[in-house]
């Protein structure tokens, strides 16, 4: 049986014929002295890109290729390749040559000797860099860099969380569930790998050589979209509104019952937690679920005390001391105890779960 390759290096194409050979000469010169392996994975390009791979498998058994039928995409590509990566280690890159391949074995030096999960080539750190990126390229970079910093706390551990060229560590980063809409395959996995050890090293981002870029409008909304998909907080935001649907409605219908706001603010409040639990289990930290059901109910009632008290405080204070009108009161005290709530309950309720 062939000794498992210490490090996969897993290369998604599209129309790339041109760059491949070239590639594949600097990998073999960056990686001399590695038991590494090469994995190209080919969305059945039109310009013959896995005709040009199959010659180079013919000479190098290291030289494996996957062709996609029917299914295009690069998130999904990274995705496929690391799940069929066979190295102890497995690195995505670009085949355009903007990726360096010369910055490979630091990347894997810095595995082994920190015991890093994910190890990203960043450009934003000391001694890292672009190389020809106009003004509106380097803003769009930052942009995308600062949205995914605020919506996806996850990837604040890195500070190139946009970077396609990183490395994990095979059995300790997990794939499950991974479905990138868009390029950015490190932001998915960040979100769900949240107890990985994460370590940067600079590199410098290079122009590209030959061919044409791929990055378009198409890909920036397909970006947004993830980011959206994938952020913890929007969801919670999401499961607030409608939360705050709920307690308003349930208010005003023991308001209209009984005439007492008092007994309407608290039997909103209550409603409203558990359908905002339902909801956050269901969906906003689906990913985190441990233990039973109603312990973690339990919980979230005992983290969510202090909101429910902040919105009942705040409710009464303005309505009984400032005769703002009961409904209008407890709204206002709702968007008061959001912040408590998330923080709480991500911290306490679904709280990240400790690698073994």
């Amino acid at each position: 049986m062939d000794e498992r390759p210490r490090l996969t290096v897993v290369v998604p194409t599209y129309n790339e014929a041109d760059n491949v050979r070239p590639l594949y000469e600097r990998l073999a010169k960056a990686l001399n002295g590695v038991n590494y392996e090469v994995l190209f994975v080919d969305d059945n390009s039109p310009d013959g890109t896995a005709d040009v791979i199959r010659e180079l498998a013919k000479g190098d058994k290291r030289v494996r290729l996957m062709v996609r039928v029917g299914r295009r995409g690069l998130g999904t590509a990274i995705v496929d390749g690391l799940r069929a990566a066979r190295g102890v280690y497995a690195v995505v890159m670009d085949a355009d040559l903007q990726h360096p391949p010369e910055v490979l074995p630091s990347m894997l030096k810095a595995a082994e000797e920190t015991g890093a999960d994910i190890v990203v080539a960043s450009r934003y750190m000391k001694g890292g860099g672009t190389e020809g990126w106009s003004a509106v390229r380097r803003l769009i970079s930052w942009g995308a860099t600062a949205i995914a910093r605020l919506l996806v706390p996850e990837v604040r551990r890195t500070s190139d969380p946009m970077s396609g060229l990183f490395l994990i560590r095979k059995d300790r980063v997990s794939l499950e569930g991974a479905n990138p809409t868009g390029y950015k395959a490190l932001l998915e996995i960040l979100y769900r790998n949240p107890q990985a050890k994460v370590v940067d090293i600079p590199y410098v981002f290079r122009r590209r050589e030959r061919g044409k870029s791929k990055l378009g409008l198409g890909t920036m909304v397909e970006y947004l979209w993830h980011v959206i998909t994938v952020s913890r907080p929007v969801k919670f935001a999401v499961v607030g509104a409608i939360g705050t649907g709920v307690n308003e409605g349930v208010a005003a219908l023991i308001m209209y019952l009984l005439g007492n706001y008092t007994a309407a603010f608290v039997g909103g409040i209550e409603v409203s937690i558990l359908s905002n639990f339902v909801l956050n289990d269901l969906w906003t930290f689906r990913d985190r679920r441990s233990g039973r059901w109603y312990h973690r109910l339990l919980r979230y009632h005992v983290m969510v005390a202090p909101a429910g008290l902040t919105i009942f405080f705040v409710a009464e204070i303005l309505a009984r001391m400032f005769k703002v009108y009961a409904l209008l009161a407890l709204f206002i005290g709702i968007l008061a105890g959001f912040i408590v709530n998330y923080t709480l309950s991500s911290r306490n309720v679904w709280k990240v779960l400790k690698q073994s």
